[in-house]
């Protein structure tokens, strides 16, 4: 798959229902997304609601 921009992955995952699939600090899941998008993968990065994590 081509590489995706973080813009690309939001609208692309805009509305759909996520889960989270990792923890670590923010530098560790910037990277991870970093990744994911290199090769195509839409991802992101956010912290869980309020009462939800």
């Amino acid at each position: 798959m081509e590489p995706l921009t973080a813009a690309e992955a939001d609208e692309l995952l805009d509305g759909l229902p996520l889960v989270p699939a990792m923890a670590g600090s923010i530098a560790e899941m910037k990277a991870l997304r970093e990744r994911c998008l290199a090769v195509g993968i839409p991802a992101l990065v956010g912290c869980p609601a309020a009462g939800k994590g």
